[in-house]
């Protein structure tokens, strides 16, 4: 069937995102800490050993990938979900001058390692490949090399530097709907892992630009906020952490313009999202990413993380009410319970109910490191079922603004054709389909006619789920 190559198809395309995001990740962690530490030390461990698998098994003598307009490309295609997630690696490409990289085995940690500590401390652009390249044989790096640049023609198209070079230019229309959304999640993903380093070094915070970038997943256009999330993974718990506060702000900007809030509340919510867990900076990483069940001395230390962030956010100096209600109040349940702990006269504020939903709807959906994600059919019915938990509002408001298939869902419909959700419908089980492929699996053309809005088409319905829109099936 040819279902069965695409889904063979995505799951070497996960691979190789998996492993750039190793990368970013730990260029991310040698910013803060230094080569020895473990952190540091793992994710150049883990990057060597998920090479030798992808290598030995696939045949090919080097996993390379290329940076093109600030986004990663390999095969003539753009990677997404990492150049969201992955821009360290990106402006570490730019800062060289380079058009990409290419690991081959063997490929030690220790060149990984100085790889890292290059692209946390170099600063300034180098511009100059063969200096680049100087540089990394002056640091002892081997077997990394670096692409050469992408040039452009006359004609204004672009092509492959002189010299070696393994990636093809993608096609500007292979990102045209994603593209505004791209720049908005890169700065999004910037800004929280920003703000959650200083949180941990106790430093000041980053309200303003927290605020700006609040602003503008604010403005995005529609409900397709979340449209791109689709394409991200979660390889390792630093990135899904910040994925995750990235993910909650984008839900809390649907519920607030479902619900009918003025922009500037929408805003405000949105960054009370990006925020609203700065407070597991402060919890040990041994009991945050802890895989079993924690003990009672554990969960106590755990169910501190909302005062820990709301405290952050007040010696900020910066933060509004709203950010710290939303994170101190977004464990705390509508009928009190939850934590923290609360006189019995309290009840959790608006904001707070909201960014509670989307916290719990984005931890149920979303692809982790230890599990897999739930439909959002099941996520519903939880969450409906625990009537005291949730303010119902909010709760609507996210069902209506995504259905049962959220935007962003890749679908199979009953004729055979396959396509992505555009948006929900007034039914929710009828959203509006963009078409990308027929019955045969071949591509289809983009245009008017390329839309199917299955309200209307009552003869059509959706048949299967490939990849869901708030998190992978």
């Amino acid at each position: 069937m040819p279902h069965r190559g695409r889904k063979e198809d995505r799951s070497m395309e996960q691979r190789f995102s998996d492993l750039i995001l190793l990368l970013a990740g730990g260029i991310n962690q040698r910013r803060m800490y230094f080569d020895a530490h473990p952190k540091v030390r793992a994710f150049s461990q883990d990057f060597t050993i998920q090479l030798g698998k992808l290598l030995s098994g696939d045949d090919q003598e080097e996993f390379s990938f290329g940076v093109f307009k600030g986004k990663f490309i390999r095969n003539g295609k753009y990677l997404v979900g990492p150049s969201i997630a992955g821009r360290s690696l990106i402006a570490f490409a730019e800062l060289l001058g380079c058009g990409g990289f290419a690991f081959s085995l063997p490929l030690q940690p220790a060149d990984v390692v100085a790889f890292f500590r290059l692209a946390a401390t170099v600063k300034d652009p180098i511009g100059d490949l063969a200096v680049a390249q100087e540089l990394f044989a002056k640091e002892g790096i081997g077997h990394i090399r670096l692409a050469n640049p992408f040039v452009k023609n006359r004609d204004g198209t672009f092509a492959e530097g002189t010299g070696e070079q393994s990636e093809s230019i993608p096609h500007d229309d292979d990102l045209d709907d994603f593209s505004p959304l791209v720049d908005i999640y890169q700065s999004l993903y910037e800004i929280v892992a920003r703000n959650n380093s200083m949180a941990l070094h106790s430093g000041g915070l980053d309200i303003a630009g927290a605020m700006a970038n609040g602003e503008r997943l604010a403005g995005a256009g529609g409900d397709g906020v979340l449209d791109v999330m689709q394409f991200i993974r979660y390889p390792d718990y630093d990135s899904y952490t910040i994925g995750h506060s990235v993910r909650v702000g984008a839900l809390a900007v649907v519920i607030g313009r479902r619900l009918g809030f003025p922009p500037e509340v929408v805003t405000e919510l949105a960054t009370a999202g990006l925020l609203h867990d700065l407070g597991k900076g402060r919890i040990p990483e041994e009991i945050l990413f802890k895989p079993g069940r924690l003990d009672p001395d554990e969960r106590r230390i755990m169910e501190s993380h909302p005062a820990l962030g709301a405290q952050v956010l007040i010696a900020s100096g910066e933060a509004t009410e709203m950010m710290v209600s939303t994170a101190w109040g977004h464990h705390i349940r509508r009928d009190g319970r939850g934590y923290p702990a609360m006189p019995d006269w309290h009840k959790p504020g608006f904001a707070a109910a909201v960014i509670h939903v989307c916290d719990v709807f984005e931890a149920l959906t979303a692809t982790r490191p230890y599990k897999k994600p739930m439909s959002p059919h099941r996520a519903y019915e939880i969450m409906f079922k625990d009537r005291a938990a949730f303010d119902p509002r909010p709760l609507s408001a996210l069902v209506q603004a995504l259905g049962l298939y959220p935007p962003g869902s890749e679908v199979v419909l009953t004729d055979g054709r396959r396509g992505v959700v555009a948006r929900a419908g007034k039914n929710l089980d009828r959203p509006a389909v963009r078409l990308t492929r027929d019955q045969f699996d071949a591509p289809l053309a983009q245009g008017p006619e390329s839309y199917v809005d299955l309200e209307r088409e009552s003869s059509l319905k959706v048949a299967e789920v490939i990849l869901v829109g708030a998190g992978e099936s």
